[in-house]
């Protein structure tokens, strides 16, 4: 892109219009406090993104990953998470065993402890009116908004029942108003099911029509859209149009589209916010785990949190107890060939009653014990 225009579309991005959404999309209903509060730091905070879960066939049950993808969000402690949808197999399933298979993917989300929010795919409504209106009953709006923080997130709905996979007039006018009024975000971020810029390898993968899809892009290059989650395919596939930085996560469990080395393998993403600046770290499924011991007649309660991945990961241990209330200190360490090595704990607040929240950065490839005990202890 020629550097005058660069910096013609840099400056356009800075604006002062933040103003929500007219189309507010909520949190999937899921068990246990999932409500989506302010952000303690509007600048700084965590999300997961994944997504493609479905099974293999109709009447299959379901991979065991998104359960343990939302075992894990339970330790990373995301302000919330992001799924990119076929959370289901639907597609020729009856209205009742789509509505069903909901319910079994809403209670592997209730693990997650946190808001989820989805954004269906070509496996939830099939280009049928009745699964698309069960998806509504089941899992709320088919396209929205909401804010966290400075920054805007948009869900968008590729597959409308009453079209090839794209956005149609309606939605589209929508987005529009939605990405004119939020120009002003410190990031917008767009999750969707199919994407705009698939796999090079499978470029049926994307929208049906290139006009529909460079009309969208373009839009995003014009409101200074940060980065586009979308699914569909079951890999991982990264790339950068126009500045707009466009991510393809299907790794939640789909069979894969491809080898480990071309990107087909299970995996999710954790996107941390820092400012201005945004990281995007992909996670293995199956590396990080925790065992909670019993509460001690004093109080005292120990864990152990597994961290069989790559990096550092910081994770919240959520111990069933608050007994101890402000006499609670908290402590960590690993130990590897009979050398312990103290670790950094912190006593933080937890959101859900009876319990005493302790993060720490769970060191890679090895097992942290985290404990809270009596300050004299």
């Amino acid at each position: 892109m020629h550097r005058l225009l660069r910096l013609a579309l840099a400056a356009s991005c800075i604006a002062t219009t933040f103003a929500g959404t007219d189309r507010l999309l909520a949190p999937l209903p899921i068990t246990g406090e999932t409500s989506l509060g302010a952000a303690p730091d509007p600048a700084h905070f965590t999300f997961v993104v994944g997504g493609d879960n479905r099974a293999v066939g109709r009447g299959v049950p379901p991979p065991p990953t998104a359960a343990q993808i939302f075992a894990e969000t339970r330790l990373l402690h995301p302000a919330f998470a992001l799924w990119t949808g076929d959370s289901i197999y639907g597609s020729d399933d009856t209205v009742g065993e789509a509505a069903r298979e909901y319910a079994d993917f809403l209670g592997s989300a209730a693990i997650a402890q946190t808001p989820v929010f989805n954004a269906p795919g070509n496996h939830e409504i099939f280009r049928r009116r009745d699964l698309e209106r069960v998806y509504e009953a089941c899992m709320g709006r088919l396209y929205g908004s909401f804010d966290y923080g400075r920054s805007h997130f948009i869900a968008l709905d590729t597959e409308e029942a009453d079209r090839a996979p794209g956005i149609g007039s309606v939605q589209l006018t929508w987005l529009k108003r939605d990405l004119e009024a939020n120009r002003g975000a410190e990031h917008i971020f767009v999750f969707s099911h199919h994407p705009l810029f698939p796999n090079p390898s499978d470029p049926k993968a994307g929208f049906a029509d290139p006009a529909n899809r460079d009309e969208v892009h373009r839009l995003f290059v014009r409101y200074c859209v940060n980065t586009v989650f979308s699914g569909h395919e079951h890999l991982y596939y990264a790339s950068v149009h126009d500045g707009v930085r466009y991510i393809v996560t299907g790794g939640g469990g789909a069979p894969s589209d491809g080898s480990p080395q071309d990107g087909g393998f299970q995996h999710y993403l954790l996107v941390t916010v820092d400012g201005g600046a945004v990281k995007v770290q992909v996670l293995q499924p199956w590396r990080l785990f925790d065992q909670i011991g019993p509460v001690e007649p004093d109080g005292a309660c120990t864990a152990m949190v597994m961290n069989y991945g790559f990096e550092p990961l910081g994770v919240t241990v959520d111990f069933p107890t608050d007994a101890l209330g402000v006499k609670a200190v908290a402590s960590a360490s690993w130990t590897y060939k009979s050398k312990t090595h103290p670790v950094a704990a912190e006593i933080v607040a937890s959101g859900k009653p009876g319990t005493t929240a302790v993060r720490i950065v769970a060191r890679q490839g090895r097992g942290t014990l985290v404990a809270i005990h009596p300050a004299s202890k």
